[in-house]
């Protein structure tokens, strides 16, 4: 049944909503993806130019994908930190206790961890921001590491109470791929040129995805939120309204009949009978005559 606030989201397995996530999301932006980057290859460009960080002096679409892509992160990071003020806000104002606390923890946890990764991509910070103000590329990433650990833990277990664990860890196994697959690469460097290109785009489009994967969550928890907050938003109303029909009883005539209002005119009649004049004293309740 419809909720008057709008569908309330399915309660699925863990495992269906990994599937789901799969199949509607990652399945369609991997196609696309692909799609897309046979279509620029095929017409002669070098895949490593939009597949790459940005570097401008290369190329006017140097970093295309890393930027589209670590801007819808950061655009769906935001989805989700909206819903949450929105959820919080009807509680403080109602001075209620938020029902959908797992989902709160997992969106705010989950958007900064997005907002981070987006950010970091996009802007190059432990590439290039970090090294150059003096911090070793290595040291960034260890601390890179702590965070990205301390945000996951916070993550898990209110995913695992939204039973979004395995559809967590499914985004997460998308991007520890994306960074084994630079590690690979740097090993191949030097020494085999091509596996090692093939192991740089390959890590590339696994990124991507991952962060379709997460994108995905985002938007999932956000909706979830929202549509649970407007479900207790609706259930207050109509509670409140029962409560305030319930102290103000309806006047009744002296057979207990609820009286109707109406104005001077003419009321219904039997077909063939002959209208007859009322007037706004007249108890309508008695039933009409038959002729």
């Amino acid at each position: 049944m419809t909720h008057p606030a709008g569908p309330v989201p399915e309660d699925r397995s863990d495992l269906a909503e990994a599937a789901r996530m799969l199949l509607r999301t990652v399945l369609p932006v991997g196609v696309l993806l692909g799609l897309a980057l046979a279509v620029y290859g095929g017409t002669g460009h070098d895949l490593t130019i939009v597949l790459q960080d940005r570097f401008p002096e290369d190329s006017e679409y140097s970093g295309l994908f890393t930027i589209a892509f670590s801007s819808a992160l950061m655009v769906c990071a935001g989805t989700a930190l909206g819903a949450l003020v929105v959820s919080r806000a009807w509680a403080r104002t109602t001075g209620t206790t938020a029902a959908n606390s797992p989902a709160l923890t997992a969106g705010l946890a989950l958007a900064v961890l997005c907002v981070w990764l987006g950010f970091d991509d996009m802007m190059m910070v432990h590439d290039a921001v970090l090294p150059g103000a003096g911090i070793p590329e290595d040291a960034a990433l260890a601390v890179y590491a702590v965070l990205g650990l301390a945000l996951v833990a916070w993550a898990f277990r209110p995913m695992r109470s939204e039973r979004l664990g395995l559809t967590f860890l499914t985004g997460l196994a998308l991007l520890g791929g994306s960074l084994g697959g630079d590690v690979l690469e740097s090993l191949f460097e030097g020494r085999n040129d091509r596996i090692a290109t093939f192991l740089g785009h390959a890590e590339d489009v696994v990124k991507f995805l991952a962060y379709a994967a997460l994108c995905h969550l985002c938007v999932l928890l956000a909706r979830r939120i929202m549509a649970r907050t407007l479900a207790a938003a609706t259930e207050k109303a109509a509670r409140e309204a029962v409560e305030r029909a319930g102290s103000a009883p309806f006047p009744t005539t002296g057979s207990g009949r609820v009286p109707l209002r109406v104005t001077v005119g003419r009321h219904a009649a039997p077909t063939g009978a002959v209208p007859t004049s009322v007037t706004a004293g007249d108890d309508l309740t008695r039933p009409i005559p038959r002729l």
